[in-house]
């Protein structure tokens, strides 16, 4: 048995070498140029796959793909930067870490870096991927280092598994290959990104980055990433797109009863809904919609402008200042300072300065707490203008945010991408009524949004409210 897997291998990784002198020859006999293989084909890693084994459905059985884990390798050969959307227990983490084997057993040098939400995670996918190449490993082929957070082949290619902290992210080594493993999960994934950017640079179309994810809610990375990037390839995988799953028409009753979830859960771990929250306020393609405009620097003669302030309290909230065109539909959000960690003083001068670019017909301020003290200063400040003091309560802040998401339906608002996509898609009521942003999340620029939407009329056939 051994000694068979082992003669394959070799037999497969042959006929490969076969594959491109034919290739090189035909493209040096019909161009003059010598041929560079981009990847390794997918060709062979379906026929690599079946040599090792893995473990489903409580037993060990060679690795045998499903036709949609054999396109999600091809997908994977053939972009630089690709996304997964998967279900839960699809097999699309275990199908990548086959790729991975299978270059680093095929590809002296390769090196690949897999990053999981915990060492915990990072330390079970190694595993993993150790038993995937342990059958072949025992008929000859040698370990160099072999542990939780690294395997060698001696001769051969390199796999490391790290958990996403920033720290790992700074001692990122060099690899061809980056995977982001339940990427919408991970607190790191932003400093990981970040982290790769000057080796993807150095690779060129030759260095991979993947991410793979269940949803995670709306907001994050790999969300914005999956809605928004259109130079990412992206690939689904749903349960149903698994024949033994498929199959069964009672799998999703039976999965949701066993594993205890909730509606909500099941349809966001296996029907891949982003959902951010059941209580969240702004639907996310309006979002996405809406945030495609641009700022500028200063107004134009001509056009009507209104200002809204939104002060920091404290802490990490932000000092946010945004600047309306309401000159027609749709309304457009044309200048936004946002700012923390300054002083009151920095930001009042800024926002002296953006109201003196752009000369609102009223700037509006949030009043409540330390804003008391700031729109008195702005009303001395700004006295050419309307400045209006504004106490934000329970009520009007329901009012003044439904406000925003009529906008938004009727397509009538206009936004930066940023701040206001991810602010809008995390902004949530909460179970005591309250309207305010998701744990870990900010909601400054959707309350100047709310203040600035305040003062324009609901309904297009309506005059606007008086700005004099």
């Amino acid at each position: 048995m051994q000694g068979r897997l082992l003669s394959k291998l070799n037999q497969l990784e042959r006929l490969h070498q076969e594959k491109i002198q034919a290739e090189e020859k035909r493209r040096l006999e019909n161009t003059g140029e010598l041929f560079q293989p981009r990847f390794p084909t997918c060709d062979r890693w379906s026929e690599f796959a079946p040599l090792t084994w893995i473990k489903t459905s409580g037993t060990i059985k060679p690795f045998k793909p499903f036709k949609i884990q054999q396109e999600l390798v091809q997908s994977i050969c053939d972009n630089q930067y690709t996304i997964v959307l998967k279900s839960r227990q699809v097999g699309a983490s275990e199908t990548v870490c086959s790729y991975l084997l299978c270059r680093a057993l095929t590809e002296p040098g390769f090196s690949a870096c897999v990053f999981s939400k915990t060492a915990t995670d990072s330390g079970s996918l190694g595993k993993r991927i150790r038993a995937q190449a342990a059958s072949i490993a025992e008929s000859g082929i040698e370990f160099t280092t072999e542990s939780n957070s690294e395997l060698s082949f001696k001769g051969l290619g390199t796999i490391y598994f790290l958990p996403a902290t920033p720290r790992a992210a700074r001692g990122i080594p060099s690899v061809s290959v980056v995977v982001l493993d339940e990427a919408a999960f991970l607190d790191g994934a932003e400093q990981i990104f970040t982290a790769v950017q000057p080796t993807m640079a150095t690779l060129g179309d030759q260095g991979k980055l993947i991410m793979i994810s269940t949803p995670n809610g709306l907001g994050n990375m790999f969300s914005n990433l999956w809605h928004t990037a259109e130079e990412w390839n992206k690939f689904k995988i749903h349960y149903n797109d698994i024949p033994i799953y498929s199959k069964d028409p009672k799998w999703a009753e039976k999965t949701k009863r066993r594993s205890k979830l909730t509606d909500r859960a099941f349809r966001q771990e296996y029907e891949l809904d982003f959902v951010a929250s059941d209580a969240q306020i702004y639907q996310p393609d309006l979002v996405e919609l809406a945030c495609n405009g641009e700022c500028m620097e200063a107004g134009f003669v001509g056009r009507e402008y209104v200002m809204a302030v939104d002060p920091a309290a404290g802490g990490d909230d932000y000092w946010c200042s945004i600047v309306m065109d309401i000159t027609k539909v749709p309304y457009r959000v044309v200048n936004v300072f946002r700012m923390r960690h300054k002083s009151s003083d920095y930001c009042i001068k800024q926002i002296i300065e953006q109201a003196e670019n752009f000369a609102p017909a009223k700037v509006i301020i949030e009043k409540n707490g330390v804003g008391a003290v700031v729109s008195e200063v702005l009303s001395k400040k700004l006295a050419k203008y309307m400045v209006e003091p504004y106490n934000t309560n329970r009520p009007n802040k329901i009012s003044n945010t439904d406000r925003v998401a009529y906008l938004l339906e009727r397509e009538e608002l206009m936004l930066p991408h940023e701040p206001f996509f991810q602010e809008l898609l995390m902004f949530q009521q909460m179970d005591n009524g309250d309207r305010r942003a998701g744990e870990g999340a900010h909601d400054d620029s959707v309350m100047a949004l709310a203040l600035a939407c305040s003062v324009v009329a609901t309904s297009p056939t309506a005059d606007w409210l008086d700005l004099v």
